[in-house]
């Protein structure tokens, strides 16, 4: 299929198409004249991609991921990749959730502060705790 269908089927643009092929995430795209031709192998390479983009992998990561046109990919490889991004995904919501904490203090302790005094400055809340990142 030329890569007007492939858009349409995928929707990544024809400029993404180009680069992952430039990537080499594509394989070997045969030509037709001066058009490229994508085989179903390659589209469903595409549609992996998207998705692996859309759950925060790189182009850069995903070249070790994929295999070759007409390949099987690793399984126990991408099972692993798959892992080690779940578990830095996890790892980046405990560091958000301590933000957040950290920011119901400090909300919590300028309510309090403003509450007490009419115009306070810095020293008047003092308690403030400014905790590192």
């Amino acid at each position: 299929m030329f890569i007007g269908e492939v858009v349409k089927q995928t929707g990544a643009s024809a400029k993404a198409v180009r680069l992952y092929e430039t990537l080499g995430l594509l394989g070997q795209v045969q030509r037709r004249g001066l058009y490229r031709h994508y085989s179903a192998v390659q589209l469903a390479q595409i549609k992996l991609i998207r998705q692996a983009q859309q759950l925060g992998f790189r182009l850069s990561e995903l070249g070790a991921m994929l295999p070759d046109a007409g390949q099987q990919p690793d399984w126990s490889l991408l099972l692993q990749h798959l892992e080690d991004k779940q578990l830095d995904i996890r790892r980046q919501l405990s560091r958000l959730q301590q933000f957040d904490q950290q920011l119901s203090l400090m909300i919590k302790e300028i309510s309090h502060c403003s509450a007490a005094q009419p115009q306070p400055v810095l020293t008047d809340c003092s308690t403030l705790v400014f905790t590192g990142t």
